[in-house]
């Protein structure tokens, strides 16, 4: 192959891998000056990268290992106004324990399948409203640490960040409910 045409394919390559890596990030690809995905982007998109991904985490995108949820943190930054610094709260932090068969893109390709199909209006019964994943303008980057992973949720403005945070204190607080029996020794 010439240099040139080497040069071409790496150019192609890498568009097309900056395409799907902002897609099973999360990230919205704009359409023209709206700066809005259509339901028919966010189709194919998932006619793409849903390919060979499970049904359970199709439907449920990274709540999937919602029993691999380590600890949920506040994702707070530090802020500068002229002489003034100030922390201000972009998202949450959300700690996976590591399983087999987990990683760093099949976590990024899960999350991205299910918000294109979310995008799409094709999960019917999708549970939106308890799901900090699927917000408007949220991004969600993962990143691996010591015995797992950690997910990286940011909104797009301050109201989104403290939704995407309520929303993922909601993951891990303990299931409530009358207590029907108990298995206490006697």
């Amino acid at each position: 192959m010439t240099t040139r045409v080497r040069t071409m394919l790496a150019v192609v390559v890498a568009g097309g891998t900056c395409i799907v890596g902002a897609a099973a990030r999360g990230e919205a690809i704009t359409a023209g000056m709206s700066g809005r995905s259509s339901a028919a982007q966010y189709a194919a998109i998932a006619d793409d990268i849903c390919v060979g991904v499970p049904a359970k985490e199709r439907e449920m995108g990274l709540l999937a290992f919602r029993e691999n949820i380590v600890s949920v943190a506040p994702l707070n930054e530090i802020r500068f106004a002229g002489k003034a610094k100030y922390s201000q709260t972009e998202g949450v932090a959300i700690k996976l324990r590591a399983t087999p068969g987990l990683s760093v893109p099949w976590l990024e390709r899960v999350n991205g399948c299910h918000v294109a199909l979310v995008g799409a209006g094709r999960l019917a019964g999708n549970t939106g409203s308890t799901d900090p994943f699927v917000i408007s303008g949220t991004t969600v980057g993962a990143s691996e640490v010591y015995a797992g992973f950690m997910l990286s949720v940011r909104g797009p403005n301050y109201d989104a960040a403290r939704e995407i945070l309520q929303r993922s204190y909601a993951l891990t607080s303990p299931p409530t409910g009358v207590k029907t029996a108990s298995l206490e020794a006697r």
